[in-house]
This record gives C-alpha cells, sequence and structure tokens, in this order.
C-alpha cells in the first residue's frame, strides 16, 4: 500500500494547532498540517517542509506516531511535535488555530476519523496503523487498530538534517 501523504499535530499544553482547510480533500473542516510527499523526499522530510509551509513553524522535535489509511489504497504517515520555532503565518491552505483536544474530540466540524486515531497517536504506545474503511458517501465503515512493521517504522523516522529554511542539506 502506498502511503502519499503526512499530516502533523503541533501540541501546546492542551491545545494542537489545526489547520481549517480552504481546499480539498476535507475542506470546510479542521485538520492537522501536512500534505504530499514529493518524488525522493522521505515521510519526514515531507511533513517537516509541509509544515513550514503552511504554518511557518520550524518542528524541532518531529517524532513519528503511526499512519492511517483508508480502504486499503493509501493513507499517510502522521506525526506531532512540541518544540517549534517561528512565528505562526496563515497561507493559501486555510486558517490555523490552536484546539483544545477536548473540543477536538467531540467536534463534528473536524475531519471524520480525527476523534478516533488522534487520542492514541497522542500516548505514549508503539506507533500503529489505524485502518479506515468508508462508504462512497465517504462515512467510516470500520476501524482497525493494527501492529506496523519495523521497517515501516524505521522508513518514516528516517531523518535528514535541515538548514534554516527547511531544505535538506
Amino acid at each position: 500500500m502506498e502511503l502519499p501523504y503526512t499530516i502533523c499535530f503541533i501540541k501546546r499544553e492542551d491545545s494542537i494547532l489545526l489547520l481549517f482547510r480552504n481546499k480539498a480533500p476535507n475542506k470546510g473542516k479542521w485538520n492537522g498540517v501536512g500534505g504530499k510527499i514529493e518524488k525522493d523526499e522521505t515521510p519526514y522530510q515531507a511533513v517537516y517542509r509541509e509544515t513550514l509551509e503552511e504554518t511557518g513553524l520550524l518542528i524541532k522535535d518531529l517524532t513519528f506516531r503511526g499512519i492511517v489509511s483508508w480502504n486499503n489504497r493509501g493513507g499517510m504517515y502522521v506525526f506531532t511535535g512540541t518544540k517549534i520555532e517561528g512565528t505562526l503565518l496563515e497561507g493559501p491552505e486555510g486558517r490555523l488555530e490552536w484546539k483544545k483536544l477536548d473540543w477536538i474530540k467531540t467536534s463534528d466540524q473536524v475531519v471524520s476519523n480525527m476523534s478516533i486515531f488522534l487520542p492514541e497517536v497522542l500516548g505514549a504506545e508503539p506507533p500503529k496503523e489505524h485502518a479506515f474503511t468508508y462508504s462512497v458517501d465517504g462515512k467510516i465503515m470500520d476501524y482497525n487498530l493494527k501492529q506496523l512493521s519495523s521497517s515501516i517504522i524505521q522508513s518514516a523516522q528516517k531523518e535528514t538534517s535541515f538548514d534554516s529554511v527547511g531544505s535538506a542539506n
């Protein structure tokens, strides 16, 4: 299964930085920041770049926390971070706001699967796969929590050093 995307949840005390999406997918919903993995990028490089582009923030402690997959056809690598540098800047992707975890868990304004996988992602457990099956109209039909192979964990955690503007060295 190819995983073409990344997502990051930046934590500050009891809040998470979320993006109110201006574009599909998930237009009009709150989600983490991230995006597509470009050719020759590792998941770590992609989430670092996407987070910088969408927020203006450099994350100093990116941590791989698992994957979210859908309908056995695709998915995203999930990362978290708490140590940030820079000034929060909104861009064309959408509005950014710090949201309380309790609000995220109960709001119908967040993407439909976030309240299911985010508590585990924010915990101390080893990274896992959060496998969702969706109906044609986008409703969650099934959810399974699966162990990840060590090779997936190692490939997602592969770091590269970055300079102050975020490009790979």
